[in-house]
């Protein structure tokens, strides 16, 4: 009898295969987005990013040093009181995801809008491992759209 190679268990990730090598092929798939990818943990205190792309790099123009055991926080730089991160924390409070748009700064200064996506990720428990957070600038449509001045929008 031959074996359905479509089964779940066919399909299933595994650490066995190759230890190390499913993890240095998802970090290849995550470099490869078009959008930045971070992951925090939230068993460490503030949440810190733990991982993010060369796409995230990109974005914000901070380095993987400067970045690795940060809160995302520090992409608002002083805009602290944005509708949107009430949102975020509620979200959070919850261990639920969401989609909000934030005013946040490159490292040189610069102004762009983070079409955010936040995600949690649980292990087979149901409980809250990491947070997934997906960022796309969409600073160009905004202006693009002509639906008003993208600097007062939030």
């Amino acid at each position: 009898m031959l074996r359905d190679l479509r089964s779940t268990e066919a399909l299933m990730f595994t650490t066995a295969k190759d230890d190390g090598l499913i993890p240095y092929v998802l970090t290849q798939i995550l470099d490869a987005c078009v959008n930045g990818i971070t992951l925090s943990d939230p068993d460490l205190p503030d949440n810190p990013i733990v991982y993010a792309n060369q796409v995230f790099e990109q974005i914000s123009g901070y380095s993987q040093a400067e970045i690795i055991g940060r809160n995302c926080r520090f992409l608002q730089g002083e805009e602290r009181e944005q509708p949107a991160l009430a949102t975020i924390r509620a979200a959070l409070a919850k261990k639920e995801g969401c989609v909000v748009t934030l005013r946040n700064y490159r490292k040189n200064g610069e102004l762009f809008f983070n079409r955010l996506s936040i995600r949690p990720l649980v292990d087979r428990e149901g409980k809250v491992i990491y947070y997934l957070g997906v960022q796309y600038d969409i600073t160009d449509q905004l202006r693009a759209s002509g639906e008003g001045d993208p600097i007062s929008f939030a």
